[in-house]
């Protein structure tokens, strides 16, 4: 026989969920049992991370570049060395790094985002060894060819078109990101701009290639199943001889005020849809408590079937077919929070953005429920602990925060910081962040005919 349970009864039932939860994540997800971590003479880092529970191993390389480095003139730079360094160097001809892992029936990739560059490989532990070797050589023997960098450059510009400028939500953040912060940090876009990249030459990504893929500004992160003694010799053997030396990477900012004008463009979508971009700070260990709670504060809005968007926007007034926020928790530079949605027929966009902004009114003025705090904390921390079953996750973790400067054993008091944020937390941030002042307001409408 089944009863319903009341509200104590449900806390009661959530909060033992999520000592549940916690106990689990001590014992699979605290990385500083398993973590060693040193340089080499040449100022490399290593991380090792161990995770016994398979025979795979991830080796990745992580450079501190990515767009944020970038200015305008030369946009898309970073992203388009990743792209070239799979054309050979003096030891490997083009492709061959990836037939080889394939070969041993691995898997391999490479990523870049704003602050970062990162290429990794899967494989067997048995294999750890030619996947340290091939890194380090293209580290320092990459060769850069004209006619391999004219293919490339295509292949680029064609996944610009497809990935943003047949994309009328993608294109849309590149304008709002624009505005915001102009040719600086996260106003570039990844993939750069077609102006930029038909200009670049092989000049450009050699001189970019020296300047950044050097030992002392990359990572390398082991995670999996590897013999220690082995993989520290292996690193030694194949990285201590590159003496390449970074250069000053310091880039001064242009001038930029944020321009808060609507944007209204039309475009070739089906139902129109409002974004409100809000100005997000860069992550500081002075203000980490305040990004913690602003996770909270978002997936409480919209985290799904239970969040208030759902219930109150799509559900009860059916003003919107869908709803969505984009949001970073470890920006390195000044990034923007975005809310948004697809209106049903019938609703204008300022009803929408009106809603939408209501909701947060009503939690500043209402507060939360203890049910609510409960539930979205325990989804935030279920969420991460079951990313961390992932070798690749782990590894992608690590590198994406030591990139941007923040130690790695943030992750290990990410629960209980996360457990430590209460409710009033929660409406302060709502209050300094989201305001009916100051945002971008940005409506996407289908072409008219």
């Amino acid at each position: 026989m089944f009863r319903i349970l009341n509200n104590n009864d449900f806390i009661t039932l959530i909060l033992i969920v999520i000592l549940c939860i916690n106990s689990y994540a001590n014992a699979s997800i605290k990385f500083s049992d398993r973590i060693e971590e040193y340089y080499l003479d040449n100022g490399l880092k290593v991380i090792l991370l161990e995770d016994k529970r398979g025979p795979a191993v991830v080796s990745s390389t992580w450079y501190k570049v990515g767009s944020s480095y970038e200015y305008e003139g030369i946009t898309g730079i970073s992203h388009l060395l990743e792209h070239m360094m799979f054309k050979g160097t003096t030891k490997y001809k083009p492709g061959e790094f990836s037939r080889i892992i394939k070969n041993l029936g691995g898997s391999e990739n490479a990523f870049t985002g704003r602050d970062f560059t990162g290429y990794y490989q899967k494989v067997h532990k048995d294999h750890l060894e030619e996947c340290i070797k091939m890194e380090s050589d293209r580290m320092v023997n990459l060769l850069l060819k004209p006619n391999e960098l004219k293919t490339e450059l295509e292949v680029v510009k064609e996944e610009r078109r497809l990935r943003t400028e047949d994309n009328p939500i993608a294109l849309a953040f590149e304008e709002i990101l624009l505005q915001s912060f102009g040719y600086n940090g996260y106003g570039i876009p990844i993939v750069g701009t077609n102006h930029d990249l038909n200009k670049l030459t092989v000049s450009d990504v050699q001189s970019w290639y020296q300047r950044f893929y050097t030992p002392k500004n990359a990572i390398l992160i082991i995670a999996g199943n590897f013999d220690r003694q082995k993989t520290k010799h292996w690193i030694e053997k194949y990285y201590s001889a590159i003496t390449k030396v970074s250069e000053n990477h310091q880039i001064k900012p242009t001038r930029h005020k944020i321009d808060y004008n609507t944007i209204h463009k039309y475009s070739r979508v089906s139902e129109t849809t409002i974004l409100m971009s809000f100005l997000n700070p860069k992550y500081s260990k002075e203000n980490k408590m305040e990004h913690y709670a602003l996770d909270l504060l978002l997936e409480l809005m919209d985290g799904g079937y239970s969040s208030r968007f759902t219930k109150s926007i799509i559900d009860e007034k059916k003003l919107a077919l869908e709803t969505f926020i984009s949001y970073e928790s470890y920006p390195k530079e000044n990034n923007i929070i975005t809310l948004g949605g697809i209106l049903r027929d019938g609703t204008k966009p300022e009803i929408l953005q009106d809603a939408i902004l209501d909701e947060f009114n009503k939690l500043i003025n209402d507060g939360i429920s203890d049910e609510e705090l409960v539930q979205i904390k325990s989804r935030l921390i279920a969420e991460n602990i079951y990313k961390f079953d992932s070798l690749f996750y782990q590894a992608m973790n690590i590198g994406t925060l030591e990139t941007k400067n923040i130690e790695w054993n943030t992750i290990d008091q990410y629960l209980n910081d996360i457990d430590k944020i209460t409710k009033q937390d929660i409406i302060e941030v709502a209050k300094k962040y989201i305001t009916s002042k100051k945002f971008i307001f940005t409506i996407i409408e289908p072409e008219k005919i």
